[in-house]
């Protein structure tokens, strides 16, 4: 019977554990043999024992002469030996065997030959530059045993000791059904309503890392007789099936409809997040699970109750990620019935490893794509305090994150451009953006969690870019402000500008819908202060308390007919085809921290943003000017905060 409530993560996977078990479906999978150059990654299922010894022979580690040590031992440069070439000394080269009844070798670059003699200065050691038989392993030596995942190196050290074949698990093999009516192969034209299902291919990935085969099905209709006849096809032939959506409960949800139909239900429900609405059953003698369709959660489930099954099914033990302790610099809530698992970018800053959790959407890949790692904040717990440390589990090399510049402000697509030009120029260095609006990219840089900030924050008491925010939230953080665009904010509209639409007072019109920008960013200060000197109340526009993170966002509000109007930049509006209504200028410039400016981890961008190919591709993008670019317009010299 389904649980009523949700179990605890260590509980349900313990009891599905128990259940497979009793139903003999967490049996070893079976051993194979394969050629061992393609044994990599693979696990052994027995041990390999050393056919021969390596090397098999004395082999010459030398090119120069074999000789008999016992024939030189006097030799001194005042009392050289002269040996007679080919009876006392034979030329060998590397790798050779050492002939018969010869035990040292003199090197080429110290042979010293006249005519048909060698000259001998010095007494040759014994057994100097020669591998004896044995010296790397020694037949019926153990090489590897049981239960390795083979590495490179386990390979050479198997074949190095007489081996052409070994003996290793069958990999597992994962069938995954995808499920939905609206579910269509990549394009890029698809209706709405349409969803690209790319669920799939993320986790038959995932498992392949892990060393499974996967087979992918076409994604289905709901229609509940077709998927358990699906089901039950992909159980004859696979070890799991993993079924993906339709374990929400939902009146289109048939996840746990098909898994009792052919074995039975073990847990309903995990209390973690993201990721609760999983199922975990067994079918004929074989695990069949359902995880979530949104993609985050997808991934996240499939992390934890996967993964371990394919570990114990290769007899692996559980593995960990590299780790890194981070600084947590502002208090992070947590479910406490639930084990949560927060993905975070990380930025190694003037405060060291710092880690910013990333926005929680379920259905958000992105968030997958700019995360470094995970925390865990394990059940019981009600978060993470401020100012305090935690382990990052790394979803990315340490030495790639320590590479990277992190900026979080204003976006601009000029910032996507330099992040591809940075790429292309040194591919030791990456730049990660997140979009969280002006106001707190400066909050981010006091707290330590980015590298600098897009900001175009208007005073409107002095008509000035950002000094005075500067002074408001960096007042004890050195900083440059670096000058990098002045451009257009305008209205973005539909093609033809279908309401006419001319300027801000049009926004009142009761037949126009209106998407802003966040509080906090530049654009929705600007858009305010506009407002005001035209004695215009926000109250009155219809949509101005709906609002989007990105000029892009606000692009596909409007161009999906969402919204009549936003008001953005004109590479927003080319980038999804708009038409723009200019309005205003601004300035946008880059904050950075004086540690980050002068530090060798932003040289190469910064160097990128002053040269002349830079600012000709922004420049081309239109709506932009770029006199200036890279100036440094302003800076602070206060001591940084302790």
């Amino acid at each position: 019977m389904p649980n009523p409530t949700p179990l605890p993560l260590d509980e349900a996977l313990a009891r599905w554990r128990e259940a497979l078990t009793e139903a003999g479906a967490l049996r070893r999978l079976p051993a194979e043999t394969t050629p061992v150059h393609r044994a990599h990654g693979r696990v052994t299922a027995v041990a390999v024992w050393a056919r021969l010894s390596s090397p098999h022979y004395h082999a010459v580690a030398m090119d120069g002469y074999a000789v008999r040590a016992q024939d030189a031992g006097g030799a001194s440069p005042d009392a050289p030996i002269r040996l007679k070439l080919g009876a006392e000394a034979r030329y060998v080269n590397t790798g050779d065997p050492l002939p018969p009844d010869f035990d040292a070798i003199i090197p080429q670059e110290e042979a010293r030959i006249e005519g048909d003699w060698l000259v001998v200065t010095r007494p040759p050691r014994a057994w100097r530059h020669i591998r004896i038989i044995g010296e790397d392993m020694v037949a019926s030596e153990l090489v590897v045993p049981a239960n390795q995942r083979l590495r490179p190196q386990d390979l050479g050290a198997i074949a190095g000791s007489g081996h052409a074949t070994v003996r290793v698990y069958r990999r597992p093999r994962i069938a995954i059904l995808p499920i939905g009516a609206r579910l269509v192969p990549p394009s890029p034209q698809i209706a709405p309503g349409q969803i690209i299902e790319f669920n799939s291919m993320v986790l038959a990935a995932m498992a392949e890392d892990w060393g499974a085969m996967v087979n992918v099905t076409p994604a289905s209709e709901c229609d509940l007789e077709a998927l358990v006849q699906q089901a039950a096809a992909a159980l004859d032939d696979h070890d799991l099936v993993v079924i993906n959506a339709g374990a929400a409960g939902g009146a289109r949800d048939y996840a746990e409809a098909i898994i009792s139909r052919l074995g039975r239900v073990d847990v309903r429900g995990v209390a973690m997040r993201p990721g609760h609405s999983v199922i975990l059953g067994h079918a004929r003698g074989k695990p069949i699970v359902a995880i979530p369709g949104f993609p985050v959660s997808a991934m996240t489930a499939f992390e934890q109750v996967v993964r371990p099954l394919l570990q114990s099914w290769q007899r692996q033990p559980a593995t960990r990620p590299p780790e890194l302790q981070a600084l947590i610099p502002r208090p992070v809530s947590s479910d406490p019935l639930v084990d949560d698992f927060k993905h975070v970018m990380v930025a190694h800053t003037y405060r060291g490893a710092v880690a910013r959790p990333l926005p929680q959407a379920a259905g958000a890949i992105m968030t997958m794509v700019r995360a470094d790692g995970v925390i865990h904040i394990p059940r019981g717990q009600d978060g993470v305090r401020a100012e305090t440390y935690a382990r990052v589990a790394l979803l990315r090399p340490p030495e790639a994150i320590a590479h990277t510049i992190v900026h979080i402000g204003s976006h601009d697509l000029a910032l996507d451009i330099l992040a591809d030009l940075l790429r292309r120029a040194r591919p030791d260095r990456s730049l990660s953006s997140l979009h969280t609006g002006s106001e707190e990219g400066l909050r981010a840089l006091a707290r330590g969690e980015a590298h600098f900030a897009g900001c175009h924050l208007l005073d409107p008491d002095t008509g000035a870019y950002n000094i005075a925010a500067i002074q408001r939230y960096l007042a004890h953080l050195p900083v440059a402000v670096m000058a990098f665009v002045r451009r257009n904010q305008g209205l973005l509209v539909q093609r033809g500008n279908p309401r006419g639409l001319r300027d801000l007072r049009d926004l009142l019109r009761p037949d126009v819908t209106f998407v802003n920008r966040q509080p906090g960013s530049g654009t929705r200060l600007l858009l305010d202060y506009h407002l005001n000197r035209l004695g215009i109340d926000p109250r009155a526009i219809r949509g101005y308390d709906r609002h989007e993170f990105s000029h892009l966002t606000v692009a596909a509000a409007v161009k999906n007919g969402a919204a009549d109007a936003g008001l953005g930049i004109l590479a927003a509006a080319r980038a999804l085809d708009l038409d723009f209504i200019p309005l205003f200028q601004e300035d946008y410039q880059l904050v950075m921290p004086l540690a980050h400016y002068e530090s060798p981890l932003l040289a190469p961008m910064i160097e990128i943003i002053r040269s002349a190919d830079f600012r000709q591709t922004v420049a081309a993008l239109g709506g932009y000017e770029v006199a200036g670019m890279g100036e440094i317009v302003f800076s602070t010299s206060h001591a940084p905060r302790s």
